[in-house]
């Protein structure tokens, strides 16, 4: 991924230097984009992965952008094309951020976030959806669906009700993004997911135990942990979850760079 990243920084300066003369910036075509960091194949083409650290990452499917809490500003990510989807999962400052969502958006960018989000951005119209609730963008179905907190102590960190997480159905596959949540009794009516994005951290999300017996409800044919920084700066411990998901028949486990 070094390439990757000296790459999104020329594209940086490149974004600074065309601002300042007042010329429109022309961003990259689907066939320029830099190498994924993983890819999965669908019945429309592969599906590439970028992530972009922590909880932030950028998909890309038959021709076209999904940008998924973005943040750090726009220019990190000029080396792909302007998104026609921006879901944000909630208003944590690692989730969102009102400036890059902004910046972000074109004419045909459909941005789908929480009520409480939405509000704070209505100059992009954006689409609020409830837990529960669905739309059609570009021919991608997003559901949003729960994503909370339920141990004592950790409840006021996402209050149930409050946040989403996203399932994009690609025409039939179907992507999990969980968000912030622990391990939900409603993660055993997602249905069938062909790829899942898991959070883990403490003390605001879940445990390796959590994440481990969250993937049982639901048992994703790829799983990508994310989100696994903890409070005090250490990381999750991922061979734990690898060791503890085989025992539940989670065995495609892939761990990409996020930090």
């Amino acid at each position: 991924m070094n390439h990757v990243k000296t790459s999104f920084l020329m594209a940086a300066l490149l974004v600074a230097t065309m601002a300042l003369a007042n010329e429109p910036v022309t961003l990259p075509t689907v066939d320029q984009a830099p190498e994924p960091a993983d890819r999965l194949s669908t019945t429309k083409g592969d599906l590439l992965i970028y992530p972009f650290g922590h909880a932030t990452m950028v998909l890309m499917w038959n021709d076209l952008t999904i940008a998924v809490d973005p943040i750090g500003g726009a220019a990190r990510y000029a080396d792909l094309p302007r998104p026609h989807l921006i879901v944000v999962t909630h208003q944590h400052s690692d989730h969102f951020d009102v400036d890059t969502v902004r910046d972000l958006a074109g004419e045909n960018t459909v941005v789908v976030m929480p009520h409480g989000v939405a509000e704070s951005i209505p100059a992009n119209d954006p689409v609020a959806l409830h837990n529960g609730e669905s739309l059609e963008a570009h021919g991608i179905i997003v559901e949003a669906v729960p994503a909370y907190n339920h141990t004592v102590g950790r409840l006021e960190y996402h209050p149930q009700g409050r946040d989403n997480g996203y399932v994009l159905d690609l025409e039939g596959f179907r992507v999990y993004i969980s968000g912030d949540t622990e391990d939900i009794p409603e993660m055993a009516e997602l249905g069938e997911i062909d790829a899942a994005f898991l959070c883990m951290n403490l003390p605001w999300t879940m445990s390796t135990g959590q994440a481990a017996r969250a993937a049982k409800f639901f048992r994703p044919a790829v799983l990508y942990p994310y989100h696994f920084k903890n409070k005090d700066g250490s990381l999750s411990g991922l061979k734990t979850l690898e060791t503890l998901l085989e025992a539940e028949r989670v065995t495609d486990v892939r761990i990409l760079t996020w930090y």
